[in-house]
């Protein structure tokens, strides 16, 4: 699963791609690191699904020196989610397969 997100602050607009979703938040693969604390509107869409918008505040981030094989991107915290698109996201986390097997 792999989802086109764009985003932007109050000065500029910016997209990457997450596959990395949870009720709390996603990950969001880009060359683009606004700064922590930095308060976003996000919009994608679920497969199959509406597009949603929320707000989000970025909680960390990982730059292209960090770790070599992962993406640079940022970690965001959504806030201020309505209930319906808090309802869409719970139904396909639940249905999506593990991102990792234990064992």
């Amino acid at each position: 699963m792999c989802l086109g997100v764009g985003f932007e602050s109050d000065s500029s607009t910016f997209t990457g791609v997450s596959s990395d979703i949870s009720e709390g938040g996603l990950f969001v693969a880009t060359h683009t690191l606004p700064p922590i604390g930095c308060e976003i509107n996000l919009r994608f869409s679920l497969p199959a699904g509406p597009e949603l918008r929320m707000r989000g505040v970025v909680r960390w981030l990982r730059d292209s020196h960090e770790i070599d094989s992962a993406p640079p991107g940022i970690g965001v915290q959504f806030s201020a989610l309505a209930e319906q698109d808090l309802s869409l996201i719970r139904a396909f986390v639940d249905q999506s397969e593990p991102a990792y097997l234990e064992g």
